[in-house]
């Protein structure tokens, strides 16, 4: 199965080490190994051609791709175009318009590769690529961009289906968690955020996550694979502001029908929220049948996220077209 990964970031990184360490799972599973034909990040790329990943790792968290022999200077997007793969990984960081990750997925579309993505921003745009992915046969899988590790949608596919989703809510966000949790234990906002930055739970730039962005994004992502909406982040009520964040506060998203709401809230013992602590992340879902069905992790981050990267992309090899 050939694969190629766009965007390096600590998720890539994660999922290359898993791809070299997990092969017999993978061959056992697919019935063939993934060749990564090509890394992409925002210098160029590197054509592999039998270079150990192992190798690109260390490249990138040196002096950087561009110290490699195979490394190119195309962008990400003639790397689609011009190199042959099944597959395209869409891992670059979320932006405002979802843009450039939208342009690399059309591009694999239109040239016939399936994808998976932990690019939240691309769901959430003018760009409907649920439709179309539909219209051109392509397999789209996005199970990371929602709570990273948590099986939010996988959930949604194979144990819901008698079920009614009436409204969603939860903590969507791990860094939030984690910063008010340091917070709690005497330490100060200024160094909860630098702890949460070192080990990889936030980016350098954390207002996304502390402001509510990340949240309203999965919020919206959510609305719109269960009401069948087209909400936009615009649309979304976002009310949590980094100047409020403290002690027993918890950043809770709310996903009804009516849309998505992200503030920070008093959380009290007795709620089940109350047990999100460090870089934790909850999702509750208040069913017709199931009640309230609550799935939790207690450390989220790059790893997970790349565990659950790397399971769509063995889930895809086995799937004709996208839902």
């Amino acid at each position: 199965m050939r694969v190629q990964l766009i965007g390096f970031g600590s998720i890539g990184r994660n999922l290359l080490k898993l791809i070299n360490d997990k092969g017999t799972i993978i061959q056992q599973s697919i019935g063939e190994k993934i060749d990564v034909v090509s890394v992409s990040d925002t210098t160029g790329t590197v054509i592999t051609d039998g270079v150990p990943l192992t190798r690109i790792i260390q490249a990138k968290e040196g002096g950087g791709l561009k110290t490699l022999d195979s490394f190119e200077k195309i962008s990400a997007t003639s790397a689609i175009v011009d190199l042959e793969s099944d597959l395209v990984v869409e891992i670059t960081q979320s932006t405002r318009d979802g843009r450039p990750g939208i342009d690399h997925i059309m591009a694999a579309f239109e040239y016939e590769k399936n994808v998976v993505t932990a690019n939240k921003s691309v769901l959430v745009s003018d760009t409907d690529l649920f439709s179309v992915a539909k219209e051109m046969g392509r397999n789209l899988r996005y199970e990371a961009t929602v709570c990273g590790g948590l099986p939010v949608f996988n959930l949604m596919d194979y144990c819901m289906k008698s079920a009614k989703v009436l409204s969603v809510d939860g903590i969507f966000n791990a860094t939030s968690t984690f910063v008010i949790s340091r917070m709690e234990e005497g330490k100060t906002q200024t160094s909860a955020r630098g702890e949460a930055m070192n080990l990889g739970i936030a980016e350098r730039d954390q207002r996304d996550d502390l402001a509510g962005i990340d949240s309203a994004r999965k919020g919206i992502i959510l609305h719109r694979r269960i009401y069948g909406s087209t909400l936009t982040l615009k649309e979304a009520t976002v009310s949590s502001k980094e100047s409020e964040i403290a002690t027993g506060l918890r950043q809770i998203t709310d996903v009804t029908p009516k849309g998505v709401n992200v503030e920070y809230k008093k959380v009290d013992g007795k709620s089940v929220f109350a047990n999100a602590v460090g870089p934790a992340m909850v999702i509750r879902f208040n069913t017709d049948v199931l009640d309230h069905l609550t799935i939790f992790t207690d450390h989220d981050g790059p790893l997970e996220s790349a565990a659950t990267v790397l399971n769509d992309i063995l889930l895809s090899r086995s799937e004709k077209a996208a839902k």
